[in-house]
């Protein structure tokens, strides 16, 4: 078993059971995305970038109740399979700065091999793909689906953006995942996030359309 199979078999274990949008599905998926960005961007660390999505959501907040605590066990896993402290430091580095959340208060610089699985996991967001693991996310969180009494909120920070409260899964369409398309880093990137802009404002137009039909 190589090293990126060791991150692979560590990263599924954590996501394991996971049925609100990050699960080990949604890690492979960005890893294939990374692939694809990868065969047009020659300059790139690829085990790198790939290494890095497996890890990309194990230390996530939304997933832990102690970001340190399981950052430390990402870290010793690193560690024990060999992984040079120059690299794990990268991984690091790109998991800590490419969050839509963490780039509200200003944007994060990120190498190359970051902007790629910055793109492959935003890419991931969105499109068909990225509507179901939004409905996965609002039902695991008892969000109703679409209220026109609630407005779309603005975020100036990813404290302001993780402490909403009585919030719809449609606005975060408004909230985030329709700024995405242009914050996308790669040509690649930016190619196959056009289709998947399009299809989630086709989704959620047709959302509101249908409840204004159905609503005297």
């Amino acid at each position: 078993m190589n090293k990126l199979e060791e991150i692979a078999n560590f990263a599924r274990k954590i996501h394991s059971g996971s049925n609100d949008g990050h699960g080990f599905d949604h890690i492979e998926r960005v890893v294939n995305l990374a692939q694809k960005i990868l065969l047009t961007e020659p300059a790139a660390d690829s085990e790198l970038v790939l290494a890095t999505c497996y890890l990309h959501d194990t230390y996530d907040e939304k997933l832990t109740t102690d970001v340190p605590k399981q950052k430390i066990k990402v870290l010793n896993f690193l560690n024990d399979i060999g992984i040079s402290k120059k690299v794990s430091d990268e991984i690091f580095s790109i998991i800590d700065n490419m969050s839509f959340s963490s780039n509200l208060s200003e944007k994060k610089a990120l190498t190359l091999n970051g902007q790629i699985v910055q793109d492959a996991d935003r890419l991931d967001t969105m499109g068909a793909w990225g509507i179901v693991r939004t409905l996965e996310y609002g039902w695991a969180k008892n969000r109703v689906i679409y209220d026109p009494n609630l407005q779309p909120l603005t975020y100036k920070s990813k404290e302001d953006y993780h402490a909403q409260q009585d919030n719809s899964t449609l606005n975060h369409f408004y909230e985030k995942l329709f700024l995405l398309k242009d914050l996308l880093n790669t040509t690649e990137g930016k190619r196959l996030g056009e289709k998947r802009d399009k299809i989630m404002h086709l989704f959620v137009s047709e959302i509101e359309q249908e409840y204004e039909e159905s609503h005297l």
